[in-house]
């Protein structure tokens, strides 16, 4: 498959099956954390990156079989809401799996917009970002294109929560030093008293970065969630998948997909595609040696990282 990945076990979503709408890192923003990697194409077109219809094959290709499947996700290598064939996809999970639950992940950058709100109104769950309330952190920590402001964000959020019946869970992800002040804890804070997402999942580096920075501890996180109050508030923690069995070169291919998107240690890729971790580390032995993928540190930890053009 060449536009959808997984299932793999999320940590809010279950299993998982992703959906990438546009190429790698085609994106609104630069966001110094992003796990996938710098930005390639920094854009606020909105247009059909990559075709819809190969993708609705696709998805109708994999879903007729009946997999164990808890949420389809449009997520990946940028920001899903800059195809503008995103509605399209909707309506034909919706047409045609309407059993099966649509999650979108996005930056919001693009929320403000009719067009997308269009879009979106049938998806069930929606997991917006609001990483910065000022303006200048904003600039610092999402490194948006020149049109975005904070105050396109917050439009593009209120929209969501008042013109559809979408699910919302609202993610902060925290930099250490940059978002992280009382100042702007606090106006964060008001801003989600304001919208009331049924959930408010605030989260911290812990991949490699596309920037060279540092997350917070779970205490100050804790202390964050203690400070605003905010009585749906998650700490983003660890999940598992329940086990499976398939042969090494179907491993290969799912760990390829997974690290491709977000790099992992070896004990996270065996809980999320739910493998033992022998079984993981023969398929990446096997993948290392193929030049498709390769260790990187962070945090004096080791990761397994996929190949842009592998």
């Amino acid at each position: 498959m060449k536009y959808i990945f997984g299932p793999v076990f999320s940590r809010r979503l279950g299993l998982s099956l992703g959906v990438d709408l546009v190429p790698y890192k085609v994106c609104s923003m630069d966001c110094l954390y992003c796990e996938v990697g710098k930005t390639t194409l920094k854009t606020f077109d909105r247009r059909e990156y990559i075709p819809v219809d190969e993708v609705i094959g696709e998805l109708k290709s994999f879903l007729s079989k009946k997999p164990p499947v808890d949420y389809v996700t449009f997520s990946g290598f940028g920001e899903p809401t800059l195809n503008s064939g995103l509605g399209k996809v909707v309506e034909f999970l919706k047409s045609e799996f309407p059993q099966i639950p649509i999650a979108l992940l996005t930056n919001s950058s693009l929320l403000f917009r009719d067009d997308v709100i269009a879009d979106v109104r049938d998806i069930d769950i929606i997991l917006p970002s609001f990483d910065a309330a000022f303006e200048e952190t904003f600039k610092k920590v999402n490194r948006p294109c020149s049109e975005l402001s904070v105050e396109l964000i917050k439009i593009g959020i209120r929209r969501l929560r008042e013109e559809t019946n979408v699910k919302i869970w609202l993610e902060t992800l925290f930099v250490k030093g940059i978002n992280d002040s009382d100042a702007e804890v606090k106006a964060i804070g008001n801003f989600i008293f304001e919208i009331k997402p049924e959930r408010w999942q605030i989260n911290t580096v812990v991949r490699p970065p596309a920037y060279d920075i540092k997350g917070l501890s779970v205490n100050e996180l804790e202390k964050i969630k203690t400070f605003v109050g905010y009585p749906e508030t998650e700490i983003i923690g660890k999940s598992y998948a329940e086990r499976k069995k398939m042969p090494v070169k179907d491993i290969k291919i799912e760990i390829l997909e997974l690290v491709k998107r977000r790099p992992c240690p070896v004990d996270e890729i065996a809980d999320a595609l739910g493998l033992l971790e022998g079984e993981v580390k023969v398929a990446l032995d096997a993948l290392l040696k193929e030049g498709k993928a390769e260790y990187v540190f962070y945090g004096n930890k080791m990761y397994l990282k996929g190949k842009e053009h592998s």
